[in-house]
C-alpha cells in the first residue's frame, strides 16, 4: 500500500516542482495537493489526514501553524539563509527598506544589512493576525518592499501600495523534505503496532515517569509510562525496577555509581530517551525518579542536525573558463591547475576573501580525471565543532542522541571517486586538525560510534586565507597538517595587483550581468574602465560583481553609466567598502574592512614555510627523521627544502 503524503503549497510553481522531484523516487508515494497559508490551512489539513495522509509538507510558518492541529507528522519547508539572500539582492533594487515575513527570527540579517546596504525589518508570526499586523505595520513604517514565502505576503504587500518579492527554494530543499515526510510515514506505520496511540509526533510529548525507593521498588508508575513501555502499572508497581526495567539503569543511580541524562536506550521494542535523577534528603540517596519521552523525539533531533548549514552541494557551475584573464600571474595559475588536476596530491588554495578560490577548486574537479564524480564542498567554520566532526566524518546509528536511524555518511564518502573542497580549513579546532591529519596520511575514515575503517578514494582541495600563517605562528593550526595539505599550493592574486585583466573582468561581468536582468547589453565606456583600473577592490572580484551588478541594472545606455558610475564608486567610498590605493599600500583599512593586524606584517609563504621547519628542528633536537615525522614529510623533502631554504640544522 502506497505512502500517502499531504503537501500544501503556497504558490503553484510548488506543485510541478513536487511532481518532478517525487518522479526520482524508487517507491513513489501518492501525493495530495492542496493550497493553504497560515491559519486558513488547518481544515486544509484536517481534510487531508480524513482522507489517509500519514504525513504533511508545507512552508515554515504554515507548517508551525497546523502541527498542532492534526495527529500526523508535519514536515515544515525550511529556506536557507542563502535562498533569504537571493531574495533580498532582488529586493534591493527596488528600495533600501525592506521587510521580511518569517516564523523564527532569521539569523544572520544584521550581515546581510551591512553586505547590501539595506534596512531588513523581521515580521515574525505565530499566526496569521500576527502576520496582518506585522505586515501593515512594516508598511506604515516605511518598508518598500516586503519578503515573503507566499504568494499571500506578495499579494497583501501589493494592496498596501508596497513591492512584494518571493522567497523560493529549489529542488534540493523540496527533495529533502519529501524524504523526510516519506521516512517519518513508514516510521509512523512501525510506530502504531508498538504503541497504544500516538496524538501528535512534533507536538510536546508527556513523558513518562517512573519512581523507585531506597530498596530499589518502583513505587510510582504513570500513565504514560504505561504507555511508552506497553505494561500496566499494577503489573509493575511493588515489584523490583531491575526485574522489569534493567536497561534504564536506575538502580546504578541509586547506588551514586552514575547520573544518566539525555541517554538513548532500548527497553524491549521501544527507543526512549531517558534521563535518572536522584531524590536526595539529608544528603543521602533516598529514590530515583527516571522520566524518559517517546522513540519519536529523536526524530526531531535527527532534523536539525541534518538541516545544519552547509556551503556547497554534489555539482559544479564553474570552468577553468570562467577564470578571465590577460594577467601573467592568472595564466600561470590556469597552467598550474590544469596540471595539478591530473594527479591525487592534496591542494592548498590560499587568497583574499572574492579572489575565486571556489571558481578554481570547481575547476580543478573539471580538469580532473574524477570529473564525473561528485564535487562536495563544505565551509568549515559555519558549523559548531561537533556538528563538524559528524558532517566530515559521518555516524553510525545510535552514536550519539538524535542519530539518524541507519547512521549517515559523511562527505568524505560521499566524495568518493570524485573531489572534496574544505573552505576556510584554518577554523578547523585543533583535536579535529588531528582527525583529518589521519584522514590525509591513511585515506581512510571511520564514523562517529562505529568501528569499521572505511577507505577513502577522493582527490582534496584546501582553501585558506592568509591568515592561516598566523594561525601556524600562534599554534592554532597543526604544522604536521599544513604540510599534508600543502603537497601543492596555489596563491590567488588580489584583484588590485592583476590591474591588466580590469578591463576584460569588468566588460564580461557587465555583460553577464545585463543579461541576467534581461537589458540591452553594450560595452561601459573606456572612462569608466580606466576609473576601475585605479580602485583598489578591497572585495576583489565579488565587490566588482556587485558594482557592476548596479550598473546594469540602472543602466540602460552608456550615458547613463557615465552618470551613474561616480555616484555608485561615491556611495561605497562613504560606507566604507573601498579604500584608496594611499590606504590600502599603507595598510590603513576601512571600517567594514578586516582590522590591520590580521593582513598587516604577514610574512610570505617562503618565510612561513622556513620558520615552521625551524622551529620543528629545533624541537626535535635538530634530529631530521624526528622533525620529518612532526612536519608528515619525508626526510628527502625535508632535506631538499632545507637546502632550498638554506636552513642548515643549527639553530
Amino acid at each position: 500500500m502506497k505512502i500517502t503524503i499531504g503537501f500544501i503549497y503556497s504558490f503553484s510553481t510548488q506543485v510541478e516542482m513536487a511532481r518532478d522531484v517525487i518522479n526520482e523516487f524508487d517507491e513513489k508515494p501518492e501525493l495530495h495537493f492542496g493550497y493553504g497559508i497560515l491559519d486558513d490551512a488547518i481544515p486544509v489539513a484536517r481534510q487531508m489526514v480524513a482522507n489517509g495522509a500519514e504525513s504533511i509538507i508545507a512552508m515554515g510558518g504554515t507548517a508551525k501553524i497546523i502541527e498542532e492541529q492534526v495527529s500526523v507528522p508535519v514536515i515544515p519547508i525550511r529556506v536557507g539563509i542563502l535562498d533569504i539572500i537571493k531574495a533580498v539582492e532582488i529586493a534591493r533594487n527596488f528600495s533600501s527598506q525592506l521587510a521580511i515575513t518569517t516564523e523564527i527570527p532569521v539569523k544572520g540579517i544584521d550581515l546581510i544589512e551591512s553586505l547590501y546596504q539595506v534596512s531588513v525589518k523581521q515580521i515574525i508570526f505565530t499566526d496569521k493576525n500576527d502576520f496582518l499586523y506585522g505586515l501593515t505595520k512594516a508598511v506604515h513604517d516605511g518598508c518598500q518592499v516586503i519578503i515573503g514565502k507566499s504568494k499571500l505576503a506578495v499579494e497583501l504587500a501589493e494592496q498596501y501600495g508596497a513591492k512584494g518579492v518571493l522567497v523560493t527554494y529549489d529542488q534540493d530543499i523540496l527533495r529533502e523534505a519529501l524524504d523526510e515526510a516519506l521516512r517519518l510515514a513508514v516510521l509512523r506505520r512501525r510506530e502504531k503496532e508498538q504503541y497504544i496511540l500516538l496524538e501528535t509526533i512534533f507536538d510536546n510529548l508527556s513523558e513518562g515517569i517512573i519512581v523507585i525507593d531506597k530498596n530499589a521498588v518502583i513505587t510510582r508508575f504513570n500513565l504514560a509510562a504505561s504507555q511508552i513501555l506497553k505494561c500496566s502499572p499494577r503489573e509493575v508497581i511493588g515489584t523490583g525496577v531491575a526485574e522489569h526495567f534493567p536497561e534504564l539503569g536506575m538502580t546504578e543511580t541509586l547506588n551514586g555509581r552514575s547520573i544518566v541524562e539525555n541517554e538513548l536506550v532500548v527497553v524491549g521494542d521501544s527507543q526512549i530517551l531517558v534521563d535518572n535523577t536522584p531524590i536526595i534528603l539529608d544528603g543521602k540517596i533516598i529514590g530515583v525518579a527516571s522520566t524518559f519521552r517517546r522513540a519519536s523525539e529523536i526524530q526531531k533531533m535527527d532534523s536539525k542536525i541534518r538541516k545544519a548549514l552547509r556551503k556547497g552541494g554534489f555539482r559544479t557551475q564553474y570552468t577553468i573558463n570562467h577564470l578571465v584573464s590577460n594577467s601573467r600571474k592568472v595564466k600561470d595559475i590556469i597552467e598550474e591547475a590544469r596540471k595539478y588536476a591530473q594527479v591525487d596530491l592534496t591542494i592548498l588554495l590560499i587568497g583574499e576573501t572574492g579572489t575565486g578560490k571556489e571558481v578554481l577548486a570547481q575547476s580543478i574537479h573539471n580538469l580532473s580525471p574524477r570529473r564525473k564524480g561528485p564535487y562536495v564542498a563544505i565551509n568549515c567554520s559555519v558549523l559548531p565543532e561537533n556538528l563538524l566532526e559528524s558532517e566530515l566524518f559521518g555516524y553510525e546509528e545510535g552514536a550519539f542522541t538524535g542519530a539518524r536511524k541507519g547512521g549517515k555518511p559523511g562527505l568524505f564518502e560521499l566524495a568518493q571517486n570524485g573531489t572534496i573542497l574544505l573552505d576556510e580549513i584554518n577554523t578547523i579546532p585543533l583535536n579535529l586538525q588531528a582527525k583529518l591529519l589521519r584522514v590525509l596520511q591513511e585515506r581512510e575514515v571511520m564514523r562517529i560510534g562505529g568501528a569499521q575503517i572505511i577507505p577513502i578514494d577522493v582527490k582534496i582541495i584546501a582553501a585558506a586565507n592568509q591568515n592561516i600563517f598566523r594561525d601556524l605562528r600562534e599554534q592554532r593550526f597543526r604544522p604536521d597538517l599544513y604540510y599534508r595539505l600543502n603537497q601543492l599550493c596555489i596563491n590567488l592574486p588580489r584583484l588590485h595587483d592583476r590591474q591588466e585583466d580590469i578591463p576584460e573582468l569588468a566588460q564580461v561581468i557587465f555583460r553577464e550581468m545585463q543579461q541576467k536582468f534581461g537589458k540591452k547589453t553594450f560595452l561601459l565606456p573606456d572612462v569608466c574602465l580606466k576609473r576601475f583600473a585605479e580602485l583598489p577592490w578591497p572585495g576583489n572580484i565579488r565587490e566588482m560583481q556587485n558594482l557592476l551588478g548596479r550598473l546594469a541594472l540602472l543602466c540602460d545606455s552608456k550615458d547613463d553609466v557615465l552618470r551613474f558610475v561616480d555616484k555608485i564608486i561615491a556611495e561605497e567610498e562613504r560606507y566604507g567598502y573601498v579604500v584608496d590605493s594611499h590606504a590600502r599600500e599603507s595598510g590603513v583599512q576601512a571600517a567594514a574592512a578586516p582590522p590591520p593586524s590580521a593582513f598587516s606584517g604577514l610574512p610570505t609563504l617562503r618565510e612561513a614555510e622556513k620558520e615552521v621547519i625551524r622551529q620543528a628542528l629545533e624541537g626535535c633536537g635538530n634530529n631530521i627523521s624526528s622533525a620529518a615525522r612532526v612536519l608528515g614529510i619525508s626526510r628527502t623533502t625535508l632535506y631538499r627544502k632545507m637546502s632550498d631554504l638554506h636552513l642548515d640544522g643549527k639553530r
